[in-house]
């Protein structure tokens, strides 16, 4: 037989349960409906049946837990109405568990009442516009958010009664896009939605979820914007083709030397293209290994010497001179040895074709504790200052009117920066014009 005392913990602690599955169900749902009315049902009749159990005169009691039956239980509106008021009293009593439970979520979460004030919210929302929750509790919206269009969603909620949904962008430091819901919570079970307008006594508490969708916005910005890039690039060696063709044909008069000329151009123009949509596939080859591991070693030194020894050939051909400075000890690091060689690549080949003729490039690597730190530098025409910003963005090409040779397809340093980031490695870049050009990596050995 378990004690009166035991019986009593049990009930509470049931209770407690229930409690907190209300809380939710009522979160998510405006009035009371069937199920919710059952559910209150099931506790009264739990509750009678254990206030109906007789204690024997030693304090024992004299029914075990295990053989309760609920009784049929007659359902009254009024004792559903005092309990709900007791169910409010225990959120009230135990809202920390409704904080701990807001704070542990990942979403954006407000509750305000009528008159906007911000009675809850939770620390996502707070890191998210950078608030101080001391600040913001107890303050309003417009204040705490200054955001028209969510004022006006939370007045729909409040005037309709009904949940509101919207993509509301917030301007700060940075822009954010963020998915909103506002969903009306009401505490009167059985009043209509017309009784509920006109009374302002009844409780109405709004809960606000927010979702954070500004990377999702910057990625299809990012897209549209890579396509038309793609589009334009295409385009203008496409249409230099055509003309020189449709010249050749046309033209029944033009000599030999000229179609060669125009035949040449459009030569280089096709080789253009093919560079083009080689740095494009290498790209989202990079990007579609976004989450690959490296679980080979690789002697870093013996990549980049092959490396500048098959760009040996380009590099004098365009008067470069490469000096590549290396400790004799192996330098062993887990990576992609073709992605490593192609980020090395496309440092040199930047060198290459925009520092200018009879430059130097001067390479380094070396072990610093756990990093690895590689440098390219070189003494060439060098990046002005305001393009420094700019220059890993896709198809982005420097202005420097020194250099003749941009050949380039724009992706280049683009892919390099995608492949240290697939590294989780770091790169800057610091220039000072016909003085020096610096690329410096650093990379973490585990």
């Amino acid at each position: 037989m378990l004690p009166y005392q035991t019986l009593f913990y049990i009930s509470a602690s049931i209770i407690l349960v229930l409690t907190i599955v209300l809380v939710i169900f009522i979160l998510r749902n405006r009035f009371l409906n069937r199920k919710f009315s059952e559910a209150i049902k099931s506790i009264l009749s739990g509750i009678n049946s254990i206030k109906n159990i007789n204690s024997d005169n030693s304090g024992n009691q004299s029914t075990n837990i295990r053989d309760l039956k609920v009784k049929p239980y007659i359902f009254d509106v009024e004792e559903v109405i005092n309990l709900f008021k007791d169910i409010i009293k225990i959120i009230k009593q135990n809202s920390y568990l409704i904080d701990m439970i807001i704070d542990n979520t990942q979403q954006g979460i407000m509750i305000i009442d009528r008159e906007r004030k911000i009675l809850k919210i939770n620390n996502s929302l707070l890191n998210l516009f950078y608030l101080n929750r001391g600040d913001v509790l107890n303050s309003k919206t417009i204040i705490a958010l200054n955001n028209e269009k969510l004022e006006n969603q939370i007045s729909r909620s409040f005037k309709e009664l009904v949940s509101q949904e919207n993509d509301i962008v917030f301007f700060e430091e940075e822009e954010k896009h963020l998915e909103v819901e506002t969903i009306p919570v009401i505490f009167s079970p059985y009043s209509s939605v017309e009784d509920i307008k006109k009374n302002e006594d009844i409780t109405v508490l709004i809960l606000i979820f927010f979702r954070n969708v500004t990377p999702e916005v910057e990625f299809s910005k990012l897209r549209s914007q890579f396509v038309d890039n793609i589009s334009h690039e295409m385009r203008t060696p496409l249409t230099s083709i055509g003309g020189y063709l449709e010249t050749i044909l046309s033209d029944d008069s033009i000599n030999q030397e000229k179609i060669k000329d125009y035949l040449s151009k459009s030569l280089k123009e096709v080789e253009r293209l093919n560079l083009l949509i080689k740095d494009i596939l290498d790209l989202s080859n990079i990007e579609y290994r976004r989450n690959v591991l490296f679980e080979k070693e690789y002697n870093l030194i013996d990549i980049i010497k092959d490396t500048i020894e098959s760009l040996s050939f380009l590099a004098n051909q365009n008067n470069l001179k490469i000096d590549f400075k290396f400790n004799s000890n192996p330098i062993n690091y887990q990576t992609d040895g073709e992605l490593f060689r192609q980020m090395v690549r496309n440092i040199i080949e930047n060198s290459i074709f925009y520092a200018g003729d009879g430059v130097k490039l001067d390479i380094d690597i070396r072990e610093e504790n756990s990093k690895i730190l590689l440098t390219f530098k070189d003494n060439g025409i060098g990046i002005n200052k305001d393009e420094l910003p700019y220059i890993f963005q896709r198809f982005y090409r420097g202005r420097n009117p020194g250099s003749s040779k941009q050949i380039g397809s724009g992706l280049g340093l683009s892919i390099v920066k995608h492949i240290v980031d697939l590294h989780k490695g770091k790169i800057s870049v610091s220039s000072i014009p016909y003085r020096e050009t610096r690329f410096s990596i650093v990379l973490l050995k585990e």
